[in-house]
């Protein structure tokens, strides 16, 4: 078996026991330690798993974060409602960030109101806009391409964040629970309050798939304004939203 065949079988392992002893697989495979620490090398730089003392694990994220064309017809139903429901918050003549989530795009396909500028750093949400309407204003900002979820990141996103000031902004997660949202990387966390600090409100937009999503980059409740679901919140959560004075707006036909 050549490496190219270990590492999709150890992949295989790792999906059914989410974590592998170094030492182990060495043994499964009949080969040296050396060996099998290059193979994880391999794994864990493609980010394919968390490394850990004397081993690997699947990555520390709870949830994978999926292809963004499988995640925008995923809940696609849920995630329209949410867009319409979040639409009315804008006002003609305003300026809006519209941020890199797949429920946010669904509020770039269904603005109708006039001479509002959106800022973003999505293309997906550029050129759902414009499909809309072609004279609707947007400003994208520039940075280094990411091409799965057709971002554009980097420092000077965030350094061009300072030059607005948001009527409202729209952010998504990956995750909620009780602790506050959740989200990929570390990047995000740094971006998240650096719009938030540049927004009269912000306002979270997330389908109930997320709930008790987790990952190790959190954000807390503070200055979020507004929160719009799908579905009624688990207690806990709802009860720290609450206390961080988030309101909450359920869609039509949301059910307990």
């Amino acid at each position: 078996m050549n490496q190219k065949e270990r590492i999709a079988k150890i992949l295989e392992l790792l999906q059914e026991k989410e974590k592998l002893d170094a030492t182990e697989l060495a043994d499964y495979f009949q080969i040296s330690k050396d060996s099998i620490r290059r193979d994880i090398l391999l794994i864990v730089n493609d980010g394919l798993a968390e490394r850990y003392r004397g081993g690997i694990a699947l990555p520390i994220i709870k949830t994978k974060i999926e292809d963004y064309s499988k995640r925008l017809v995923e809940h696609s139903q849920e995630k329209i409602q949410i867009a319409r429901k979040a639409v009315k918050e804008i006002a003609d003549n305003q300026t809006i960030w519209l941020d890199v989530s797949t429920t946010v795009q669904f509020i770039a396909k269904e603005l109708t109101q006039e001479n509002v500028l959106i800022v973003t750093n999505s293309i997906d949400n550029a050129i759902s806009a414009t499909e809309v309407n072609n004279k609707q204003d947007v400003y994208l900002l520039g940075g280094y391409f990411n091409s799965n979820s057709h971002l554009l990141k980097g420092t000077s996103v965030i350094a061009q964040l300072a030059n607005f000031y948001f009527d409202i902004a729209f952010i998504g997660a990956s995750g909620i629970s009780d602790a506050g949202l959740f989200y990929s990387e570390l990047e995000d966390i740094e971006l998240k309050q650096t719009i938030i600090k540049n927004a009269k409100r912000t306002c979270v937009v997330l389908d109930s798939s997320k709930v008790r999503n987790t990952t190790n980059f959190k954000l807390d409740f503070a200055k979020i304004d507004l929160l719009i679901t799908d579905k009624p919140l688990p207690d806990s959560i709802t009860k720290q939203l609450r206390k961080n004075e988030v309101k909450i707006i359920l869609v039509e036909g949301g059910k307990k």
